[in-house]
This record gives structure tokens, sequence and C-alpha cells, in this order.
């Protein structure tokens, strides 16, 4: 490939050779900007073909999790602040959402953890598209916000009352800033956080919500039902780390007949097949008990 990349090169600039007579007084040697742009476009080439996409080299996970106990009542919320608009809204406690149909646990964040470079998928590159945490309602929307490094979060204000955004980072500089009404507060990140970092409205006590910074985009937060998906991960084995808000990492998921037991919420998965489905992920609802 690089054999090629260079012929190619060559093969440009020599369209550019001296030549006789008047040619050869404004053509005799190429120039530097035409060399560069050369170069720039054999780098780019090497580039494009190192990372070219082969659909056997990526895989996805997947997985549902669900709450084994009895299951919590979401409990009205005491408003203290600007009753006449949020005591209006009827707001219920989001710390532990279990679907009553089908018990699925909402809000676990699942994410890919390592302490070298993960390679990323050529259609997940980008990040330039701005990420969205708005004020509605008098709650954040949505509550878990997957983010990368280098990534704009744009913070806005939905709601006829003021609110602020107070961002507790580890790793990076913490604010706490008013939210303007005209235009969206936009923030990035440039490490990476080792877990979620909080969020909370210092206006409204009540309000939170959680950030989870990486480097790469393979982080996921479970729905309703408890599903989560992560696509276009490299093949290999890698370390995923479990969390929610109310247990913080996950210690144990049962898997089938196993009971996985996760050290600071990691389980190592050999991701070599196409997909890997784990299926359904059953919590120890112990850990979700608020006195324990």
């Amino acid at each position: 490939m690089l054999r090629s990349v260079c012929g190619l090169w060559l093969f440009s600039f020599s369209q550019d050779r001296p030549k006789f007579g008047i040619q050869a007084a404004n053509n005799g040697v190429p120039s530097s900007r035409r060399v560069l742009r050369l170069v720039r476009a054999a780098l780019l080439l090497a580039i494009f073909s190192w990372t070219s996409v082969n659909s056997e080299d990526w895989t996805s996970l997947k997985g549902r999790i669900i709450f084994p106990g009895e299951i919590p009542e979401q409990t009205p919320l005491v408003i203290t602040r600007d009753e006449e608009v949020c005591g209006e809204l009827g707001l219920l406690d989001e710390t532990l959402i279990v679907n009553r149909q089908n018990r699925g646990l909402q809000n676990v964040v699942v994410w890919l953890s390592s302490k070298t470079e993960v390679p990323v998928h050529p259609s997940l590159a980008d990040v330039s598209k701005p990420v969205q945490l708005d004020n509605k309602g008098c709650r954040f929307v949505p509550r878990i916000v997957p983010i990368r490094t280098g990534q704009v979060l744009q913070c806005t204000n939905a709601d006829p009352v003021s609110h602020n955004v107070a961002v507790y980072a580890r790793r990076n500089q913490p604010f706490s800033i008013i939210v303007p009404k005209a235009t969206p507060l936009e923030r990035r990140f440039h490490r990476e956080e080792l877990k979620p970092i909080r969020v909370d409205c210092s206006i409204h006590a009540w309000m939170r919500a959680y950030l989870v910074v990486t480097e790469h985009p393979y982080a996921a937060v479970t729905d309703k039902d408890g599903h989560f998906t992560i696509k276009n991960i490299p093949q290999g084995k890698w370390q995923f780390r479990f969390w929610h808000e109310t247990s913080d990492y996950l210690k144990t998921l049962k898997y089938g007949t196993q009971t996985m037991e996760l050290a600071r919420g990691t389980w190592e998965l050999d991701m070599n097949a196409a997909e890997l489905d784990l299926g359904e992920l059953t919590v120890d609802d112990r850990q979700f008990l608020t006195d324990q």
C-alpha cells in the first residue's frame, strides 16, 4: 500500500518535470505549494486505505438489564423553588426507574473502558455534531448524556424560569453557569472521565443529570425496557463497565446460570463474533437499597 502511494506521488510529480523553452521558465520546478498538495493527498490516501472498513473487523454488543425484586415506586418530588411553574408539572423521582411491564432497568450506563487508545470505526469518527442537554419541564433532558472528548455540549433552557448547569467534573474543569435564554451554553471536555459525572441545577435542588465523557463512541444507556446496544466496536477482548446512579458500579450481573462478579463494574468480554448478544442480565436488587 505504501509503495502504491509513493508511486502515485512520483507519477504526479513527474507530470511537472522540467520542460524546455518558454515552458521551462514557468514550469521548470514544481512550486512548494504544489509539492505540499501532493504530499497531503498521498497522506490522505494512505490514511483512507489504512482505515478502510472491513465488516469482519467490527462487532456489536447488546443486552437487556432487568430488576428482579420488588419494583420501587417513583415518588413525587418536593418542589421548593418556582412552585408556580415547577410545582404544576407532577414531577417524579427519577433516580431508579423500573418498567412495571417487563422489569427493564432504565439508565444503566455501559461503556468500553481501556487504558490504551481504542480504534474508532470511520462512520463514528466525526465529533462535530453537538450533544444536547436541555432544561425542560424543570428537569434535565436527557438524564444521562454520553459525550466524546472534544465534542460540544450544548445546554439550553426551554422553561420560563431560570436554570443553571453545575458540572462536577473530576478530570476536567468543573463549572456552574446560568443557562442563557437566547443562546445555548456550550462547553467541551478535553479529558476522559473515569466514571459518569454529576450535573445539578443549583437553583432547583431536585434536578440532576450525568455526563459520560469518553475518548471513543462506545457507550450506551439502557432505555425504558432495559435494552442497550453498542455498534461498530473493534473486535478483540475489551473491558466494559456497568454503572447506575443509585448503586454506583454494578457489583454482580446474573448471566444465564452464572453470576458474574464485577470488580468496579468491569466485565471483560471476547468481542470476536459479528455480534455479542448477552441476553437478559439480572442485577442484584440489594445494590439499589438506599440504606446500604
